[in-house]
């Protein structure tokens, strides 16, 4: 066994160490009257992001509502989601006190960033009644292998919507920015603006930072120009929203960028909501353009937004 996968069979044995003292505080022998999957956000593992939260949660409904089975989802950490969005069509909401785990009938599946699992499968096969599920990855490919692109986004679309609606902050929030049509940019960073703590590390140089900076203003003002609309920057590099602020007319939605996985172990909603409002004003914009210059990093946070939106979403990489 080489010294990686021996790392990686310690971790996914701790991780079932932690699942399973966790829940075990949960034991009870009453099991609920129908098969159920929840999909949980508790702290207990780091998840991702805001869309990667997301794509876990979409795609376990979708394998609940494929397999006939009760969907909840159990997200108090680190905020409650019914704060931002509220259960629509669905009624998806759980608390923590109506937990319970059963020594067989109970399951506990950990499939953070594997990208290789087959969820429908495992919870197919098995033979367990409660799933609680920690995932990350958009699985509706292997759910759905007939359907194209277009057919998946266009049900992924749908099943967001079945599950939620704004709550009535989230929409109040978005309303008082702006009611006139607009195009959006976004960008994503991480560490290389040396303003936000990431699980990558590499920094630019002050030069290296103002000639990326640049090269990003000088497409958002061809793009700006070309289309002749109002136009916002959205980005997870607070100093890239300054310079934006200092350089051009073009509007920002203020507040300071905020990682979901809670990297400084704030726990002060305003950091979330920033993020959400972003995304969902990504959503709203008229046409969405993800700037990916090099060394930039690539994100799925505009592209689901352009579909949640039904919007166009085009990269730009010069």
């Amino acid at each position: 066994m080489t010294f990686k996968k021996l790392m990686q069979f310690l971790s996914k044995k701790k991780k079932k160490q932690m699942l399973f003292f966790h829940y075990l505080k949960y034991f009870s022998l009453k099991q609920p009257k129908h098969k159920q999957i929840v999909i949980c956000f508790d702290g207990l593992f780091t998840h991702g992001g805001w869309v990667d939260r997301l794509k876990g949660i979409v795609s376990f409904y979708q394998i609940a509502q494929e397999l006939g089975y009760d969907f909840k989802i159990l997200f108090d950490n680190p905020f409650n989601l019914s704060t931002l969005l509220a259960p629509n069509v669905v009624d998806w909401e759980l608390k923590r006190s109506a937990l319970t785990w059963h020594p067989t009938q109970t399951k506990c599946l950990y499939l953070v960033n594997n990208f290789k699992a087959n969820p429908l499968q495992l919870i197919k096969t098995s033979k367990a009644n409660t799933f609680y599920v920690y995932a990350n990855i958009d699985y509706s490919k292997a759910t759905f292998p007939k359907l194209d692109t277009q057919a998946l986004e266009q049900k992924w679309r749908a099943d967001f919507n079945a599950l939620f609606k704004k709550s009535e902050l989230l929409d109040k929030k978005l309303k008082v920015i702006t009611s006139e049509p607009y195009i959006a940019f976004h960008s994503r960073f991480t560490t290389l603006m040396g303003d936000f703590v990431d699980t990558t590390s590499k920094v630019l140089s002050v030069t290296e930072k103002e000639q990326l900076s640049q090269k990003l203003l000088a497409i958002i003002n061809r793009v700006k120009a070309e289309s002749n609309i109002n136009t916002y920057v959205f980005s997870d590099s607070i100093n890239f929203i300054n310079y934006i602020k200092q350089n051009t007319t073009v509007k920002v939605v203020e507040g300071n960028p905020f990682h979901m996985d809670n990297f400084t172990k704030s726990t002060h909603l305003e950091g979330h909501l920033k993020t959400v409002i972003d995304f969902f004003m990504i959503a709203n914009s008229e046409n969405v353009y993800f700037l990916n210059v090099k060394p930039m990093y690539n994100s799925s946070f505009s592209k689901y937004a352009a579909i949640i939106g039904n919007t166009d979403f085009q990269v730009l990489e010069a």
